[in-house]
């Protein structure tokens, strides 16, 4: 004879089999979510680390702007007195300049030789004077040339004049 089973054991495997599924997916929805929490916290401390890093640095950055501009201002400031100071020695040398080529003038000229006119113009000096001869003239150009002032000692001209009776 034919048994039939009128017991819903399919259904009651079915209805237990479904349960689990839906455990298994609320279990992983939920292990879903508990990653996405981590990683939503996660991220949120490492930018509002970072956030807290940009602020340091932008803290930093101002203090460092304040010395930069300290810097720049000791920089021009060193430059206006450095121009100064060019100016100065410039001013020294053209003060002690004269004076050096007379002094450098009064060692190196002979005897019998006279200086009546002296004119110094951008670099170039011109000496006009009377001498007794023309080998005292020589030798007062070549002491000249020795000197670690005086370049390119060159003689323009030499004349005779006599004055009261002597040939100069």
């Amino acid at each position: 004879m034919i048994k039939v089973n009128l017991l819903p054991v399919r259904e009651a495997r079915r209805a237990a089999n479904l349960r689990q599924q839906g455990m298994l997916m609320g279990a992983a929805a939920a292990a879903g979510l508990l990653i996405c929490a981590w990683l939503h916290i996660s991220i949120g401390s490492a930018q509002s680390a970072e956030q807290t890093r940009i602020a340091q640095a932008r803290v930093e950055l101002k203090g460092l702007e304040a010395t930069r501009k300290e810097v720049e201002r000791f920089r021009s400031e060193k430059e206006e007195i450095e121009k100064k100071l060019a100016v100065i020695a410039r001013l020294e040398e053209s003060r002690q300049g004269p004076v050096r080529i007379l002094d450098e003038i009064a060692t190196r000229i002979p005897k019998r030789i006279w200086l009546t006119q002296l004119k110094m113009q951008g670099g170039r000096l011109d000496l006009v004077g009377v001498s007794l001869d023309a080998e005292i003239v020589a030798a007062f150009l070549a002491s000249l040339a020795e000197s670690d002032l005086f370049h390119d000692v060159e003689l323009d001209e030499t004349r005779l004049a006599e004055t009261d009776g002597l040939k100069l």
